[in-house]
């Protein structure tokens, strides 16, 4: 168990904190480009209806949902103390492989478009003398998106603009962080003193090394004739992975921000929830800016705040400083806007136990006090917060939930959890409000409890489908429901609630195999994607008898795809069987929506098997 001491004297030795990530050291920063073109017909849910042939203009019906990185290079290297370290990786490129194809980027549902995943990177670093790096990322998901993140494309008519912005894609902001898996006989020798102290720090498992990565996203510009259509800013970061950490959160303390009021100025900036850490060890504060501060534009630099200080408040109320924050917009670039700080004995001791802020010297804001620390209460952060079940009842899915407080893990803490079927105007909701998004049968469909958390803060939230939740219309399958994590010590509110606290959970309609289906009950299966994604036809109309045959049948998987095992019901033959078997995280699952159930995949399935026995030998 880790154990932390209050600083009595300049001598007090200090513990070993183990709790690693993105936020320690030996890290690398990494900046540039990011490329994605997802198909948004499905982003609205009238787009869903046969009789609705003229999706808005704004949408892009030709996307294919690929992720990859684009002129991306590693910044800068920290070394063991916090310090630049001059290395070899310096401008070396960062790059998505597209192996066994694109990364692909998937919303979880139409009525919540907050938790988009990255299934399938992989990611290498060219490194000096003709050597790579090669891992694949955990399927990793948007965390802490904001839309105010842009200052000049606020509405100067605040019953417009003023909660979200004038923009769209472009306004957006968010983070990601999950683990990198590099397996360890492809992790050669280098010249990199920072990438050998990083392999020799981080943690193995399965015969991988495991790095922590965590990148921001903004600046998106999804107007075609903009020359960078398609593409928007990416920062980043990999650090050490150790032990008994959060793997997809930061997992360390964190500031919100002041509120912004719909009677602000129209150019008064916003600000985003912060984490940070106070390491024990190097005696050293730092803060991951690079989701928190307003931009002057998109993709541009953080707006101007004067000078902004570092504080610590105790309850005297004095305020201690602790020195000076580089915001800079070079310090985002070269350092993904992660800023270390010294911190003295007495600031040290200070810190561990009062609340840190953020201040700026600017006069004009109706408080100096942009980012602030609620330190007496539990930090919450759910490990995957996507979740996907069948409608079948008893059906169980789980995840974990990282528990925390003043930056130290809660044993045998007992959370709460209360469950809102989503509605159109169901706060949170991505649709408009006039949409139903449920109906009488969803409610108390899906049931959650979570267990006490371990030794080390964790605890395991279990939802179980416990019947049918029907559909919400005859369209969309299934339903989504919130799953709010809570301490019920705290004020609760869970419109409020942070998006990190919140699982959000696809329950699919129960759907009973049909091991004859029709050709007629394939199509009503099928038909959605060929209207939604209609890039589809170039490739194949499955909504067409004889194309559907076609690429049922041919050609064998030995052929094709050598080494390839059988698929369900013993297929071995057929590129629709083949994309439509593959592991959920592999890049060519199909569909690329990952929004069939697995009972509606099987009901296909058969109906390609019978297709095939019945084929003259």
């Amino acid at each position: 168990m880790v154990r932390y001491f209050r600083i009595t004297s300049p001598t007090t030795k200090y513990s070993y904190n183990p709790y690693m990530s993105y936020l320690d050291t030996p890290r690398v920063h990494f900046g540039g480009r990011f490329f994605t073109d997802p198909s948004t017909v499905n982003n609205d849910p009238t787009h869903y209806k046969t009789e609705n042939a003229n999706p808005s203009p704004w949408q892009n019906p030709f996307g294919q949902h690929r992720f990859s990185l684009r002129n991306c290079l590693i910044k800068s290297a920290i070394g063991p103390d916090g310090e630049l370290f001059i290395d070899p990786v310096l401008g070396c490129s960062l790059t998505t492989t597209d192996k066994p194809s694109a990364a692909k980027i998937v919303d979880l549902d139409v009525y919540q478009q907050g938790v988009p995943t990255i299934y399938g990177m992989q990611l290498m670093i060219a490194i000096p003398n003709n050597k790579e790096i090669v891992g694949t990322v955990d399927p990793i998901v948007l965390n802490q998106m904001w839309t105010n993140s842009v200052l000049p494309t606020r509405s100067w008519d605040p019953c417009d603009y003023a909660k979200n912005s004038f923009g769209g894609d472009m306004n957006m902001c968010g983070w990601f962080q999950s683990v990198l898996r590099i397996k360890a006989a492809d992790w050669p020798e280098t010249t990199s003193p920072i990438l050998q102290t990083l392999r020799g720090k981080t943690l193995i498992e399965d015969g991988h090394y495991l790095v922590s990565i965590k990148f921001t996203l903004d600046g998106y510009q999804n107007v075609p004739e903009n020359k960078d259509y398609q593409t928007g800013r990416i920062v980043g970061t990999l650090g050490p992975v150790f032990a008994n950490e959060p793997r997809y959160n930061p997992g360390h303390r964190s500031m919100i921000p002041k509120s912004f009021s719909p009677k602000s100025p129209w150019n008064s900036p916003s600000f985003n929830d912060c984490p940070f850490k106070v390491d024990t060890v190097r005696k050293k504060l730092i803060i991951d800016l690079s989701n928190s501060i307003c931009r002057t534009m998109a993709g541009g630099a953080p707006v101007d705040l004067g000078i902004l200080k570092a504080i610590a408040s105790t309850p005297e109320p004095v305020d201690l400083e602790l020195g000076t924050v580089d915001y800079s917009a070079f310090c985002y670039d070269s350092k993904a806007h992660i800023v270390e700080l010294d911190l003295s004995d007495v600031q040290l001791a200070v810190l561990q136990e009062n609340p840190l802020s953020l201040v700026s010297s600017r006069t004009d804001l109706d408080s100096n006090r942009i980012l602030f620390e609620q330190i007496e209460k539990t930090e919450i952060s759910a490990e995957i917060r996507p979740i996907r079940l069948s409608g079948i009842p008893g059906t169980k899915g789980t995840t974990t939930v990282a528990i925390r407080q003043k930056g130290v893990p809660l044993a045998n803490k007992q959370l709460a959890i209360k469950i809102i079927s989503v509605h159109g105007d169901t706060p949170g909701a991505t649709v408009l409000p006039t949409n139903p998004g449920n109906t009488p049968q969803a409610d108390g469909a899906l049931g959650a409890e979570i267990s006490p958390s371990d030794t080390n803060g964790f605890a395991t939230v279990t939802m179980t489908v416990l019947k049918d939740p029907g559909q919400r219309t005859e369209e969309l399958d299934g339903q989504i429901y919130f799953v709010v994590v809570y301490d019920p010590d705290d004020n609760f509110d869970w419109k409020t609630s942070v998006q990190t606290q919140t699982i959000s959970c696809l329950v699919w309609s129960e759907h009973t195999i049909n091991t004859t289906p029709s050709w007629e009950e394939i199509v009503h299966i099928l038909a959605p994607y060929m209207k939604l994604f209609p890039y589809m036809k170039d490739l194949m109309d499955v909504t067409d008898s004889k194309t559907f045959e076609v690429f049922s049948i041919n050609p064998p998987w030995k052929i094709m795809f050598p080494g390839t095992p059988e698929g369900p019901l013993g297929i071995t033959v057929g590129t629709l069987p083949f994309y439509m078997s593959r592991d959920f995280n592999d890049t060519r699952f199909m569909p690329v929506t990952r929004d069939l159930s697995p009972e509606k995949i099987m009901t296909i399935m058969h109906f390609i098997k019978n297709l095939q026995d019945t084929q003259p030998s």
